[in-house]
């Protein structure tokens, strides 16, 4: 097959990317060669994985988040846009702390911590229930030369270290709810009880417990109201919410 019929059998942005990956050559190969032949066979395989869905991250086992790029596989999360203006705001909030200890609770493939311990001075710590997950960032850990204390545990059930900040993308899409695009993704990452909610009421619950300064958590485009109820019923004044890149409801920091 020629890289020019190729790039006709689907969106050109993804195929030029798979070319570049199977044929190590870069785009400017690609555009200057048109007529450069190659073994089509595993292209072609790679094309009927997509059809179903499959995510081109666990493909080639990496994905880009804030510019910089990680290692993924097959049990964590794929790492998506909607979560960069969680960095925007953590590091706007974290202008006002000296030096502080934060916590990630849920760390997936380690992306929002490792991404934050490039950009700010603090002392990071993070936990996850999937051990996949844990094996995931140690090796991110050693990608971008970044010490962040692991923990195999929920929520923060065996860290006993005093915490100052709070953060998380933890599971928040209702039970009930059913994605394609979504089914090769571990469930555990993604649902949530309580329409969605309950691990973050949880995580939220958590920070109260121990005295936390700020949690700042993402969230469900449509559980604002919810999330509004629950803070007011706990006597939290201090909060808000804030957006993603569509301009939906994203995400809520609260100030203990």
């Amino acid at each position: 097959m020629k890289i020019k019929e190729a790039v006709k059998l689907g969106n050109r942005g993804e195929i030029e990317y798979i070319l570049e990956k199977l044929l190590n050559k870069d785009k400017i190969f690609l555009h200057l060669n048109p007529d450069y032949e190659f073994d089509e066979k595993q292209f072609l395989k790679i094309l009927d994985l997509r059809k179903k869905e499959y995510p081109l991250e666990y493909i080639f086992n990496e994905a880009y988040f804030y510019g910089d790029r990680f290692y993924i596989k097959e049990g964590v999360l794929v790492p998506r846009d909607d979560t960069e203006p969680l960095i925007d705001i953590v590091m706007k909030e974290l202008q006002k702390f000296d030096n502080p200890t934060i916590a990630e609770i849920g760390i997936g493939s380690g992306i929002i911590s490792i991404t934050l311990a490039k950009k700010i001075k603090a002392k990071f710590i993070a936990t996850d229930i999937n051990p996949i997950a844990i094996e995931v960032t140690k090796q991110n850990l050693k990608l971008h030369n970044v010490d962040i204390k692991l923990y195999l545990t929920n929520l923060l059930d065996d860290v006993d270290e005093k915490i100052d900040v709070i953060i998380s993308n933890p599971p928040y899409v209702e039970e009930e709810w059913e994605f394609d695009a979504l089914k090769y993704e571990p469930k555990e990452a993604l649902f949530a009880k309580d329409n969605g909610t309950y691990l973050l009421k949880q995580i939220v619950k958590e920070g109260l417990k121990r005295e936390v300064k700020l949690i700042i958590c993402e969230m469900g485009y449509h559980q604002k109201e919810m999330m509004s109820d629950f803070f007011e019923k706990n006597g939290i004044k201090n909060f808000y919410f804030y957006k993603d890149l569509s301009g939906n409801d994203r995400g809520f920091v609260v100030k203990l």
